[in-house]
């Protein structure tokens, strides 16, 4: 693992953490990489049952690291390079949209471009009242990068997709919890402790459920009901099977917490 990428683990909930302060967290693809390793070590890991995805310093991410490379990582004229560079860079996105593991972003500071749209790829964001969010791509001569584009379309709905990538506002405070970027905006001092409640609640819950849940929230969005229902119907045959069904049933019954076991 990268130094620019800090991991630990506690009580189920892997906190993974972007650790270039002294840039505002832009992105490289030394960073990326580091991302994409600590995302697949959570999931691979049977005692993980959520991610916190935060940052060191005051920023969460301003975009890409424009003075990263010399020469520029993408030359004029040079379109192959650019795509391949941008696919290296997008593999985040597919481990984060195929993950059984929930991820909550927890935003301070600058979020921007490519670390506006590593935010909209998570299912949870909690913005702090100094997080300020703006696409900010059409300002650096770019359409959009990391999904942000198709997450936008769903979140918000093309029309503001379009005033957001367009003429690229920047949006803070009660403003991200109007245009639903956020789940809630926090003081500073309160963040981090709702950030992790709610990981340590997802935490508590089968993780044959949370999964599953994710691909029926996934599949309703893009599949039509009659698609829809078998792969809601192969879920829940899933989670009947599961060992998960019956110790929630008996809990039930027996008036107490369930207590689900790493298998």
């Amino acid at each position: 693992m990268t130094d620019t990428v800090v991991y630990r683990e506690e009580n189920g909930v892997a906190t993974i953490a972007m650790n270039r302060p002294e840039r505002r967290n832009s992105f490289t693809i030394e960073m990326a990489d580091g991302l994409l390793a600590a995302l697949e070590r959570a999931e691979n890991d049977r005692g993980i049952r959520a991610v916190v995805i935060t940052s060191t310093g005051d920023h969460f991410s301003v975009g890409r690291d424009n003075a990263d490379t010399d020469p520029p990582p993408y030359p004029a004229g040079d379109h192959l390079r650019g795509r391949t560079s941008l696919m290296r860079y997008t593999r985040l996105v597919t481990c984060m949209h195929d993950m059984n593991t929930p991820t909550i972003a927890e935003i301070r500071g600058g979020c921007a471009g490519a670390g506006m749209s590593f935010a909209l790829n998570c299912d949870f964001r909690y913005a702090s009242t100094t997080a300020v969010m703006s696409t900010a791509f059409v300002k650096v001569a770019f359409g959009g990068d990391l999904g942000g584009v198709w997450h936008l379309t769903r979140l918000v709905g093309p029309l503001r997709a379009k005033e957001l990538l367009l003429l690229s506002p920047k949006l803070r405070g009660t403003e991200l919890l109007d245009w639903g970027l956020v789940n809630d905006v926090l003081p500073p001092e309160e963040l981090s402790a709702r950030v992790m409640a709610t990981a340590t609640e997802i935490a508590s819950h089968s993780p044959t459920a949370v999964a599953a849940a994710r691909r029926n929230l996934q599949a309703a969005t893009s599949l039509s009901l009659g698609d829809y229902l078998p792969l809601e119907a192969e879920q829940f045959a899933t989670c009947a099977a599961s060992p998960d069904a019956e110790e929630a049933r008996v809990a039930f019954v027996e008036k107490r917490a369930p207590r689900f076991v790493i298998a």
